[in-house]
Parts: structure tokens; sequence; C-alpha cells
């Protein structure tokens, strides 16, 4: 079984966006961004030859807050981290913004 090895840190990415408005926590293009993110962290974490066997998903996503105002999202999920030493769930937050001009949003990721 996998141990939580991983500091908690915070990773940001920019994404541009096809369509007005923010990306809600569950929407595919914010999912594909966290997945994306977390692995990054992994590979500068345990290397390359590491992260390149476990295969990451998120549960349980649940928005914790919506600024309608802002049009930005607070994001919780289970980030379930699967590979040869069987399945390890850690939670995560994160949260999905829109630049002003709407052409990009930013994720944030923590605790990874």
């Amino acid at each position: 079984m996998f141990k939580r090895v991983l500091p908690v840190v915070a990773g940001t990415m920019i994404l541009s966006a096809c369509s007005g408005g923010t990306p809600a926590c569950s929407d595919s293009e914010t999912v594909d961004l966290v997945l994306e993110i977390s692995n990054d962290e992994l590979v500068a974490q345990l290397g390359t030859e590491f992260a390149s066997v476990i295969e990451m998903s998120l549960d349980a996503i649940r928005t914790q807050g919506h600024d309608e105002k802002l049009d930005t999202y607070q994001c919780a999920a289970d980030l379930i981290m699967s590979g040869p030493g069987g399945e390890s769930n850690v939670p995560v937050e994160y949260t999905v913004e829109s630049t002003d001009d709407n052409n990009e949003f930013y994720v944030t990721v923590y605790g990874l």
C-alpha cells in the first residue's frame, strides 16, 4: 500500500478557456488539469520512473464554494493513486478562477 510521502504543496497551471465562464469543479477540463498538476508534482517528488507506473483519478468531487461575482470555485476531491503497491487516497483541495478577460483559467491544487 502507498504511504503518503508527498509534502503539502500547491501547484498552479493555466488553460485556455474555450467558452465564457469559469469551468466548475467537476468539469472535464478542470479535472484534467488537477490530474496534470498532481502528476507533475509526483514526478518532481519521486521521479519519472515511479510516476509512470501510477494511475491517478479524482473521486468524490465536491464544490465547497462558488463566488458568483468573481466566478471562482473552491473545490475538494479524493485523489486516488493506484500502482503496483496498491491504492492510496489523498484528500486535495483546489481553486478554479478565470482571468479578467475570461480567455484562460487557473487551477491551483493544495494538499499534494
